[in-house]
C-alpha cells in the first residue's frame, strides 16, 4: 500500500480532535499526523501566501472535520513559516514522508516553493533516488 492510501486509510477527524482536546490517543500517532499536517501548511505558506487550492489540498488531507478543528488548522496556517524549527520537530524515519506531503500540497509554480523542497531535500538528508521516486509518485516533474 503507497504512503496515501495509507493515509486515506487513518480516521483524520479523530486525530486533529484528539490534538485539539487533548484525549490520549497514542502520543507518537498524533505528533506524526500533525507533523504531516505541519508539512503540508509549511509548504504552501513558503511563498508567503496559501492560495486557495493549496487550502483545498489540506482541508481534502484532513477529511470531514469540526468547526473547532478547521480553527485549530487555520491558527497553523496563520503562524509565521519556521522552518529551522518545523525540521527540528522532524522524528527520525519521518524525513521521506514529509517531503512527500510538501510536494503534495503545492502547484511548483513559483520559485519559492522550489526553493523550499530543494531546501527540505538537503535538511533531510535525502538523496536523488530518494526524490525522484517521491516525484514520480506524485506524477510531479523533479526539480532541476
Amino acid at each position: 500500500m503507497n504512503f496515501m492510501n495509507k493515509l486515506k486509510a487513518i480516521n483524520i477527524s479523530d486525530v486533529f480532535s484528539s490534538l485539539i482536546k487533548g484525549s490520549s490517543q497514542d502520543k507518537k500517532y498524533k505528533e506524526e499526523l500533525h507533523i504531516l499536517l505541519k508539512a503540508m501548511i509549511n509548504a504552501s505558506k513558503c511563498d508567503g501566501i496559501i492560495d486557495s487550492k493549496e487550502q483545498e489540498k489540506i482541508i481534502e488531507f484532513m477529511g470531514k472535520i469540526s468547526m473547532e478543528e478547521k480553527l485549530f488548522v487555520k491558527r497553523e496556517m496563520q503562524t509565521p513559516l519556521n522552518s529551522e524549527e518545523f525540521l527540528k520537530e522532524i522524528p527520525k524515519g519521518m524525513e521521506r514522508q514529509v517531503y512527500y506531503m510538501s510536494l503534495f500540497a503545492i502547484d511548483l509554480d513559483v520559485e519559492a516553493e522550489r526553493d523550499y523542497l530543494e531546501m527540505l531535500e538537503k535538511k533531510l538528508n535525502l538523496t536523488k533516488d530518494e526524490i525522484s521516486n517521491i516525484h514520480d509518485d506524485l506524477g510531479v516533474s523533479a526539480l532541476i
